[in-house]
């Protein structure tokens, strides 16, 4: 039987069900106002894998999976703009309930993407508040709740094993819920089981303590008592939900049943992007829509975290997306190949060997990871290939991927299917000249021709390797190779990290086309992971221009990465960094060229920044020395890099960024130079104006926090005499 690690024990132990031939079984669902990515995805991908190996055991599998839905949506996404996506719907005509049913059809339809079993019951929570006021009142009964102003609220020190899931104890920890300290509590560790609905409140329910919506926590408790009752097996979900979520829940339904509520705790680590948290705000949370859109098979993602076990983070790249993928087409190249040899097979005690090693990996804390290499070197044996067509299909009943859908002969056009014939004949003459023109025809036709010693075969081309005909695409800055060596080939290098917006890059792009100023330049636009179209029209425009170059990445691999990128392919001897609002409306090159000349002049621009407490900076330099410079326009020589640096790429989003890079140049000792007379018109900022309010609070904090580890003792660096010190506010720009 399987041995999985207990969040509750710090154990590794063999789950004993309860009933002798049924196992139950509770996820944490989705929260259906908003996208499931691709960490939360990770996560039941876990919870199905744990399943997946208990059922080939033949135990019947109970398995529960909430939906979280309007209950205990914060008010002000859906009353004060806090969710744009929410609140244009709304402005639509459309109804939460609306929302909440097609981001539950979305997650659905994802999880049957990546070969997620279904559960058995995906119970609805605001259909479950007679259940929810029905703990409350046990509670209530019972002491272990108490009201204050119409608020419910669990009294932590009664139950004398609160943290036994986290460890957290002490009255200091932060509170369980997600909200601001709450004067009513008796004590700041205690939690919400019902709140009071505030005035206006269009979600509300009926309740002996007044009007008003369920607490975070009871919601899952309350399901979970209905449909899998007052004990169950396995309760599974990620670390963020470790505390507070379900430490609450065990407070919450032990001291309402008088019982252990669950025996085993599993939770799934983190899921980064690019060595980062992922967070919509950076651009670096991604859904399998978007997988998809890029050419990948939503499998291929399934794959990819097969190679991390489920307690490990996992750092999400799209080069490690591409191996997975590549790997998951030799797999089924390899189902192919042996569905179309004779099935002989070998000693029983052999293919015994290799499939007890399978299951000494997964039955060890779920190693996935190692059972799949193990099946790679099972694949790679002397094994007959009858054998290794068993055993793989045997072991992807755990993995998943759908192997067995792999059909021996795939369905030709008549043109490309007498290839293979002609083509094996060709061969066997020594014929390679003519063998190879028919392989040309067969690629151009979408299909992959893969030779064996004694014949040809022809598969239709994955999504991903027809879009790898397009263009190359780079995942990283760390990818491109650095020309800052090199001797200067032009007299300016315009750089362009381009968003999407195809109408915003193409104005863009060509203002600075037609204003030359008699200089040779040369443009340098990244293409930072758009799929709007922005990108085809990159390269007809890159076609008709031989100044242009555009290097495509992957993914929006962040601001300053993005930068960076064109930094380091430059080869002008000095840098204009433009930004896509910005339109070049006169002559600006001799005037940048006259100031860069002067060897003090470190950035040179037209919007110039001042501050006097490093805390508020302000556009209001005109002309002479500023502390910082907008992006809109900022330019400086090439040969300064090497001693200034790049751009600190922690800065995934714009907002902060050139504020940083010119304090990196001012503690090199140079001055950032304005001159607001430079002929450059501002147009929408979309990275600005797209984003909530909330969003761009988070961010302007996130960045300045950024800049003020850095600078913040740094007054020095002031034009003003001395500065003022700095504070714990944030800056606008």
């Amino acid at each position: 039987m399987l041995s999985i690690y207990n969040t509750l024990t710090k154990r590794i132990e063999e789950i004993r069900p309860i009933k002798p031939d049924t196992v139950t079984m509770y996820t944490c669902g989705p929260t259906v106002y908003r996208d499931a990515h691709i960490g939360n995805l990770r996560t039941y991908m876990m919870a199905d894998w744990i399943r997946r190996v208990i059922q080939v055991y033949g135990y019947e599998v109970y398995h529960i999976k909430n939906i979280t839905d309007v209950g205990h949506m914060r008010q002000e996404l859906v009353e004060a703009g806090g969710d744009k996506v929410i609140m244009a719907a709304l402005a639509e005509g459309r109804t939460v309930e609306d929302i909440t049913q097609y981001y539950a059809s979305l997650f659905h339809r994802d999880e049957a993407r990546l070969n997620i079993l279904p559960a058995h019951v995906y119970p609805w929570a605001t259909e479950h508040i007679p259940e929810m006021v029905s703990m409350v009142e046990t509670l209530m009964g019972n002491e272990f709740a108490y009201e204050q102003g119409g608020n419910i609220y669990f009294d932590v020190a009664r139950f004398t094993d609160y943290g036994k899931l986290s460890r957290n104890t002490g009255a200091d920890l932060l509170e369980g819920v997600r909200a601001e300290a709450d004067p009513l509590k008796r004590d700041p560790r205690d939690f919400t089981l019902w709140k009071a609905a505030e005035a206006g409140r269009d979600y509300k329910w009926d309740s002996p303590w007044g009007d008003g919506f369920p607490g975070w926590h009871i919601e899952c408790s309350a399901m979970a008592r209905k449909y899998l009752g007052e004990e169950f097996d396995i309760h599974t979900g990620g670390v963020d939900n470790i505390f507070p979520h379900h430490e609450d829940e065990i407070a919450q339904s032990e001291a309402t049943f008088g019982k252990r509520h669950v025996n085993y705790w599993v939770h799934a680590q983190h899921l980064l992007a690019d060595g980062a948290k992922m967070a919509k705000s950076s651009g670096n949370v991604f859904l399998i829509e978007e997988l998809i859109s890029r050419g990948f098979d939503p499998l291929s993602f399934r794959y990819l975290c097969m190679t991390v076990r489920y307690r490990h983070r996992m750092n999400f790249t799209f080069n490690s997306l591409r191996a997975a993928e590549r790997a998951l087409t030799n797999l089924r190249n390899r189902v192919w190949v042996w569905k179309n040899q004779a099935g002989e097979s070998g000693p029983l005690d052999e293919v015994a060997k290799w499939r007890q090693q399978f299951w000494d990996r997964v039955e060890n804390d779920l190693d996935i990871p190692g059972a799949l290499a193990l099946t790679w070197d099972m694949a790679r044996s002397e094994l007959p290939s009858g054998d290794k067509l068993a055993l793989l299909l045997e072991f992807d009943k755990i993995f998943g991927l759908d192997l067995d859908q792999v059909p021996a002969t795939y369905d030709l056009p008549d043109i490309v299917g007498t290839v293979v014939g002609e083509r094996t004949s060709l061969r066997q003459q020594a014929d390679y000249q003519n063998a190879d023109v028919l392989r040309a025809n067969v690629l151009s036709e979408g299909f992959m021709l893969e030779d064996t010693a004694s014949a040809s075969r022809i598969r239709p081309k994955t999504n991903l390797e027809r879009q790898g005909e397009l263009w190359a695409a780079v995942s990283s800055s760390r990818e491109v190779e650095s020309f800052l060596d090199r001797p200067s080939e032009y007299d300016f290098t315009y750089i362009l990290n381009a968003y999407s917006h195809p109408l915003d890059v193409q104005r863009c792009v060509t203002s600075m086309l037609r204003y030359p100023g008699g200089h040779n330049n040369e443009i340098i636009v990244i293409d930072n992971g758009s799929t709007d179209g922005t990108a085809e029209w990159l390269e007809e425009f890159k076609a008709a221009h031989d100044s242009v170059r555009v290097i495509h990445c992957d993914h929006n691999v962040g601001d300053a990465a993005g930068k960076n990128i064109g930094i380091k392919q430059s080869l002008g001897k000095n840098i204009i960094i433009l930004d896509g609002s910005a339109e070049v409306v006169g002559e600006i090159l001799d005037t940048i060229h006259e100031r860069l000349a002067d060897d003090t002049v470190g950035i040179f621009g037209p919007f110039g920044l001042t501050t006097d407490d490093l805390q508020h900076f302000h556009e209001e330099v005109d002309e002479g020395d500023a502390d910082a410079m907008q992006a809109y326009c900022m330019a400086f020589r090439r040969e300064r890099v090497s001693e200034v640096g790049l751009m600190r790429e922690c800065f995934r989003f714009y907002r902060n960024l050139d504020i940083d890079y010119c304090f990196q140049f001012k503690d090199k000792g140079y001055r950032v130079v304005a001159d607001a007379s430079l002929p450059l018109v501002r147009h929408e900022h979309r990275l600005w104006t797209e984003l909530d309010e909330n969003q761009r609070d988070e961010l302007s904090r996130k960045n300045f926090g950024r800049f003020l580890r850095r600078w913040g003792n740094r007054p020095d660096l002031l034009i003003t005499a001395g500065g003022r010190g700095v504070g714990s506010s944030f800056f606008h720009h």
